[in-house]
């Protein structure tokens, strides 16, 4: 089964770029299409194909007081969080194919420079001073403006320290994690009342649902304008993982690709983070499985990436909402329950790999 495993993997490695995209993006979206209309139709309140088809046909021609509870369930509650979940997956899996590209190092992630610890720093400080009940929006801002903060205070450090260079950006996202962890810490001790506190370990636990369309008007228009500067870099970041010198003796501008990879990483991870809270794995193991398929090239990791993480995103989220139902699970715990062995058995198996090569 290995043998034959391997035989497919390197034919598929084999093809042209193009092919390889083409064939992964059909065989992504496929399956994530599956799966959007086996989540649409389930949960607590089960409704059949044919009145999901109904609602969504005459939807547009009927009147808000005309709408009833199963149309209230498809359209306010199932639609906007499975949206949310594909955006979810491909900020973070893209984020997380950028960084490991950029510190060339498969166990990168967005929170190597802090922009997780920042988000949740924000989400965490609404929570404790009572402003996340003011609007829906109000949480997801504060997280957003958190994981900005966390960045550029990272860059600063970086670009003061008198070498812009790939272990000044490390070392300072590990200091300002560290620094936002504590404070997180702090408010959570600090906290008086038992709400308040259950809050803040439920926001940080991750998941979608309080999901709403004000979140996906927040984070949509960031994955549309960050994901094609993405791919569009995917071809240089190749030249970027060689090294800086030789990144630079291919014409290549290193701090300028770099600022930009940084700045587009850091507004998809911080919005994500800020509509979902911390969802763990997703940003390791989803380029890491896609290079195992279709080796290093970015040109296919990065928008691979994106499907294969709005799969993984939108099948998790379906467990969170079925396993336990009408009970829900926290999306960051099932990512991790899913992600933590998987990612251990890759590892492993690429290390036998290696060794029996």
């Amino acid at each position: 089964m290995l043998s034959i495993s391997r035989r497919n993997r390197n034919k598929l490695r084999n093809l042209s770029y193009f092919d390889k995209l083409l064939l992964l993006s059909i065989l992504c979206l496929s399956f994530t299409l599956l799966l959007v209309i086996l989540s649409v139709r389930s949960g607590p309140v089960s409704i059949n194909f044919a009145e999901i088809l109904n609602i969504l046909i005459n939807i547009l021609n009927s009147s808000e007081s005309t709408i009833d509870m199963n149309s209230q369930i498809i359209l306010n509650i199932r639609l906007p969080r499975i949206i949310l979940a594909v955006l979810v997956g491909i900020s973070l899996s893209v984020s997380g194919a950028i960084m490991q590209g950029l510190f060339r190092n498969p166990m990168a992630d967005p929170s190597i420079i802090g922009v997780s610890s920042g988000a949740a720093v924000g989400a965490v400080s609404s929570i404790a001073l009572g402003i996340y009940s003011l609007s829906l929006i109000v949480l997801p801002l504060m997280a957003f403006l958190g994981g900005i903060i966390a960045a550029f205070t990272v860059y600063f450090i970086s670009f003061v320290s008198g070498r812009n260079s790939l272990v000044s950006l490390i070392l300072g996202g590990l200091a300002i994690s560290l620094f936002a962890n504590s404070v997180i810490s702090m408010i959570i001790l600090a906290s008086s009342e038992y709400g308040e506190m259950s809050s803040i370990l439920f926001w940080l636990a991750g998941g979608l649902e309080s999901t709403r369309w004000d979140h996906v008007f927040l984070l949509f228009p960031i994955v549309l304008i960050n994901l094609p500067i993405l791919i569009f870099y995917s071809n240089k970041l190749n030249v970027l993982a060689l090294s800086d010198d030789s990144a630079k003796s291919l014409g290549l501008n290193v701090s300028k690709t770099r600022l930009i990879l940084l700045l587009s990483t850091t507004a998809l991870t911080s919005m994500a983070v800020a509509v979902s809270g911390i969802i763990a794995f997703v940003g390791i193991i989803i380029p890491h499985i896609v290079r195992l398929i279709t080796g290093p090239d970015n040109r296919v990791v990065i928008p691979i990436s994106a499907l294969l993480g709005s799969l993984f995103l939108v099948f998790t989220d379906y467990l969170a909402r079925t396993i336990f139902s009408p009970t829900e699970i926290r999306l960051g715990i099932i990512t991790s329950l899913v992600g933590a062995p998987f990612f251990i058995y890759l590892l492993i198996r690429q290390r036998t790999t290696e060794v029996a090569q």
